[in-house]
């Protein structure tokens, strides 16, 4: 079974809090802030590529499905996601050439 945080709800004396942080504090301070805001998550979606020019794609804001694909149109999506996602203009240049080279030619199979 994997580890659990302790409660601060149980009647331990020695209990800690483990989020009491003092580096988490003064961070705020410098920040302005008493406490950090609660995290709350968005969730997009999912993109999964499978292989062989296939993916899937389930788009959705929060819990609200947009659309889902399937096959080829998931597939250019993904790519598409994917190369936006590059932080540099030279990443997204290099791995554009590299599917285009592998699409022409092959994948390099020497170094096996």
């Amino acid at each position: 079974t994997p580890p659990s945080l302790r409660s601060n709800d149980t009647k331990e004396s020695n209990n800690v809090d483990v989020f009491d942080d003092p580096l988490l504090k003064i961070w705020l301070q410098l920040r302005g802030l008493d406490t950090a805001s609660q995290f709350t998550f968005l969730n997009l979606g999912l993109l999964a590529y499978l292989g062989g020019g296939e993916a899937l794609a389930s788009i959705q804001l929060g819990e609200t499905s947009l659309f889902a694909y399937a096959g080829s149109t998931a597939f250019i999506l993904w790519r598409s996601v994917y190369l936006v996602k590059q932080v540099a203009t030279r990443n997204r240049i290099l791995v554009t050439f590299d599917w285009i080279k592998s699409a022409l030619f092959g994948r390099d199979i020497t170094r096996l």
